[in-house]
């Protein structure tokens, strides 16, 4: 089981903790605030009250045996990458810190943070992407020019194989998934429980009605496929 420590649980760090309870793993939650702690032992087994900023309350912890640790206390920037340097100091070998500038962002790259994350930002492109690409449902960059997005398949897809549409010779992105409606359901369905989701589909896989294609590649390429007919 995996172990990870969470510095800071209002509502993004108790939805990190929460998420991890949920994938089997040990949560340790920190906040200096009593009522959120308090709150969050209502979802996660340990939540602890204490100032992560001082070191000796995190080396009382014996936190080495930690797989992560995950940062996320507000508008604090110096306490942020005080913090940040004491873990790595303790040896979590792991460290994820919710930054809230990009000098932020810079300094904890260079005290050796491993994951650097700007939430509010990352929604913002996520949201303003989802709008912008045609038929778009979901949306996840991965690189400026790279993402992997859920789209409804143009007209002219439905009832062929992969292998007859040619996707990847013809628009330069490739299909790594199809996600499905439970029986007799439509589009709207996908997200319901009831959906399933077939990964690293076949090239004789054929592309259903209702269906929602997982495609990854460039912008420019996966726009081209979405502006078929």
């Amino acid at each position: 089981m995996k172990k990870f420590f969470i510095i800071g649980l209002g509502n993004f760090g108790l939805n990190i903790a929460l998420t991890l309870v949920e994938n089997d793993c040990e949560v340790l939650g920190m906040d200096s605030n009593r009522e959120v702690v308090q709150r969050a032992r209502d979802f996660i087994s340990h939540a602890i009250i204490g100032d992560a900023s001082n070191k000796e309350v995190l080396e009382s912890l014996a936190l080495r045996d930690f797989d992560g640790a995950v940062i996320s206390i507000g508008q604090d920037m110096g306490a942020s990458i005080l913090i940040a340097l004491y873990i790595k100091e303790i040896g979590i070998p792991r460290v994820i810190v919710r930054a809230i500038s990009e000098d932020h962002g810079k300094i904890l790259k260079l005290i050796g943070v491993t994951d650097v994350i700007f939430p509010e930002r990352d929604m913002a492109i996520r949201v303003a992407n989802k709008l912008a690409l045609k038929n778009a449902i979901d949306y996840l960059p991965i690189t400026d020019d790279y993402g992997i997005i859920e789209v409804t398949p143009p007209k002219s897809f439905i009832g062929k194989s992969l292998k007859d549409l040619q996707i990847s010779t013809r628009f330069g992105c490739q299909v790594i998934g199809l996600k499905l409606p439970p029986e007799g359901g439509t589009a709207a369905d996908i997200g319901e429980k009831g959906h399933t989701i077939r990964i690293a589909p076949s090239a004789h896989d054929i592309i259903p009605e209702n269906a929602v294609m997982i495609v990854i590649g460039k912008h420019r390429d996966i726009e081209r496929l979405q502006g078929s007919r």
